[in-house]
């Protein structure tokens, strides 16, 4: 695995329900020097984010708006990139490649060419972690999502990380094997 200025790049990502948030912490928690962040890095602003009860029933926004938006995440990433040493180890819950999967969530309208096109340019995680988790465990836990849409998803995820390197696909069942394995693969980097 390849060190991006001696910092490590970490992105998990899958499904609502998938167990992103609860690893990403509990990864968080356990490597030093890490830091926890969700989507994106907040620069000039807190993270205001609000659950999203039904996030597929947003409108997407123009492709004006859609193209601020994404051009704005990435000078964000850009600059936290540049400005923050603090850290060795980034965790990121979920990662701007994820607009590719749930472009609804993020009430995104450009075509995914240009999406891709933009997002050559964000940093490259060292280790892309997706959480590959069974239909019945992501609906026992969040039901913001019908079956046909969490189906679509990751298959989506499953072609994406087809193209990648440095991906481990992991079931969130079990979350100590699971974190030990990914603390094991930065480890050995």
């Amino acid at each position: 695995m390849t060190k991006l200025n001696n910092k490590l790049i970490i992105s998990i990502m899958g499904v609502d329900g998938s167990g992103k948030t609860t690893i990403a912490k509990s990864l968080n928690k356990k490597l030093k020097k890490s830091k926890y962040l969700h989507l994106k890095p907040y620069i000039l602003f807190k993270d205001r984010r609000r659950v999203v009860r039904n996030p597929h029933l947003l409108k997407k926004s123009s492709f004006t708006i859609s193209f601020i938006r994404i051009i704005s995440w990435l000078i964000s990433y850009k600059f936290f990139f540049i400005i923050n040493n603090k850290c060795k180890i980034y965790v990121f819950d979920r990662y701007a490649h994820d607009i590719l999967i749930d472009p609804l969530r993020y009430k995104h309208n450009l075509s995914k060419n240009l999406t891709k096109f933009i997002l050559n340019f964000f940093p490259k995680p060292n280790l892309w972690i997706f959480l590959n988790t069974d239909l019945k465990t992501i609906k026992s836990r969040k039901r913001e999502l019908p079956d046909n849409v969490l189906k679509h998803q990751i298959q989506n995820y499953i072609k994406f990380f087809k193209t990648k390197k440095n991906v481990l696909v992991l079931n969130s069942n079990k979350k100590d094997i699971l974190i030990s394995r990914i603390i094991k693969k930065t480890i050995n980097r």
